[in-house]
């Protein structure tokens, strides 16, 4: 499917099911649930829009319910990502323009005493 197409189809879902990483850095941008199936994302920062469930039908299926309920999803819109809110090249871009080398590129060497 590709990135582009992926994220552009983020817009028309409810939710994304199952244990990529996506479901944790880029869905909650989009303001979407995600359903985090499994532990492949243990230890991973999460938003509140992620619901996190063991890999059986009755656990995806409480996880499903959830996801679809009114308070979950009427709640979506206050959600942040823990990842932020982009714009993270030209954060870089402005630092590396705006870094002055001078006095950062000659190494220093010291002679040391022969004994």
């Amino acid at each position: 499917m590709g990135q582009l197409r992926y994220l552009s189809c983020i817009k028309y879902v409810d939710g994304v099911v199952g244990n990529s990483s996506s479901g944790l850095a880029e869905v909650p941008s989009f303001k979407k649930g995600s359903v985090n199936i499994g532990d492949r994302q243990k230890g991973r920062l999460k938003a509140e829009s992620v619901i996190d469930c063991e890999a059986s039908n009755l656990d995806i299926s409480h996880a499903l319910e959830k996801l679809f309920s009114i308070d979950f999803q009427s709640n979506l819109q206050y959600v942040t990502n823990p990842y932020g809110s982009g714009g993270a090249s030209k954060k870089v871009v402005e630092i590396v323009e705006n870094f002055t080398l001078e006095g950062n590129l000659k190494k220093k060497f010291y002679n040391l005493p022969i004994s």
